[in-house]
């Protein structure tokens, strides 16, 4: 759905998308998991199109990168989930709008330890870090910040939660800070770009059960499970 600014739906599309990013000229590229592939809505139009095909492999998170690439969050499902034997893939994938794959974060430097178990969310931070949302079970997650290289350089799994840890989604401020939401706490917490916890923007007091995220400026847009939305004014 679009919706305008004041709440208003003025367009509606029928399309399988599990995540999606803009580009400046207002190009939609989403990813769907069930047809495998990326697609693209283009304007003023709203014209459907199938981007890039992703088989065998299920695109989960997308975003654009910093030098108008793409990176995209990669499984297969060809064992149980979360128990991905030596021939499934969880991955982050760099590439470009015709497909070329420029890079593959899937190993930590020794080439053999998985990065990833569900890698749902991806962004790139101004500081060139790929920040990734990685679920390692079915009620825990945990953040995974790589440098553009793809060096890993730090987990975060939360600071004294009260529940298990789940990140649900992430973006990044023009300072290189790191917002985080997460589900079953009800809470936006504030990193900084080392990865360390300065403080809860919000609690469960003012949000409940976040489920998805977008930053623009100085307004952070959280959606929830209850399938409303809610706009905040950020700042530090």
């Amino acid at each position: 759905d679009c919706v305008n600014k004041g709440g208003r739906k003025e367009k509606e599309f029928s399309v399988n998308v599990y995540d999606f990013c803009m580009s400046a000229n207002g190009e939609v590229y989403f990813t769907n998991r069930m047809n495998k592939n990326i697609g693209l809505l283009s304007p003023p139009t709203g014209t459907l199109s199938t981007s890039l095909n992703t088989r065998p492999l299920e695109p989960l998170g997308i975003c654009l990168t910093m030098d108008g690439h793409l990176l995209v969050t990669l499984v297969n499902t060809d064992s149980e989930i979360f128990q991905r034997n030596s021939n499934c893939r969880s991955l982050v994938r760099q590439m470009k709008m015709t497909g070329e794959v420029i890079h593959e974060y899937e190993y930590q430097e020794d080439g053999k330890t998985r990065l990833f178990k569900e890698p749902v969310r991806v962004t790139q931070n101004n500081n060139t870090d790929v920040c990734t949302i990685n679920w390692t079970s079915g009620s825990t997650g945990e953040l995974v910040i790589l440098s553009f290289s793809g060096s890993l350089l730090v987990i975060y799994r939360g600071h004294e939660q009260k529940k298990n840890f789940k990140p649900t989604d992430v973006v990044c401020d023009s300072q290189s800070n790191i917002i985080l939401i997460e589900v079953f706490n009800s809470t936006v917490h504030l990193l900084n770009p080392d990865g360390r916890l300065l403080r809860y923007l919000l609690t469960e007091r003012h949000i409940d059960s976040p489920s998805a995220m977008s930053l623009r400026k100085s307004t952070l847009w959280i959606s929830d499970y209850h399938g409303c939305v809610k706009v905040f004014q950020y700042k530090l």
